[in-house]
């Protein structure tokens, strides 16, 4: 009995230790990560062969989390970019058109659940932009 008492309170130390320690260092979303797999999206009206300009937020690590880093660069319309986002992280895609299009930008979660859209005026830029629940 008395050893059972010894080590019920051994582990009891060594639970409590690793709470604190844990606590310590943000919580296990912070050790681990939280993150949230979504699907950027761009298209055009008219259809254009050409590239547009596509800056966007990604996480390039689900399992630390960190802040976004920013990507940019030319791509051919229709655009879907499945990224990922860490919990309470700002999610963004930003298109600049070459001419008069009407761009148009989702932010999908799991490439079904729409968490952001616009529509921008010809020739201006859309922007799409939500922070992930966390």
């Amino acid at each position: 009995m008395k050893t059972f008492v010894v080590v019920l309170g051994v582990l009891a130390v060594i639970g409590g230790g690793t709470v604190v320690l844990v606590q310590q260092f943000g919580g296990w979303n912070m050790l681990v990560g939280k993150a949230w797999a979504i699907t950027y999206e761009v298209t055009t009206e008219p259809a254009v062969a050409g590239p547009v300009q596509i800056e966007y937020l990604v996480n390039p690590d689900r399992y630390k989390k960190q802040a976004p880093q920013a990507l940019s660069r030319a791509a051919i319309i229709p655009f879907r970019l499945e990224a990922v986002i860490n919990a309470g992280e700002k999610a963004e895609i930003i298109a600049t058109p070459i001419g008069n299009e009407v761009l148009t930008c989702r932010i999908l979660l799991d490439g079904e659940k729409v968490l952001a859209s616009a529509t921008a005026a010809p020739g201006r830029k859309v922007t799409c932009t939500t922070i992930t629940a966390s």
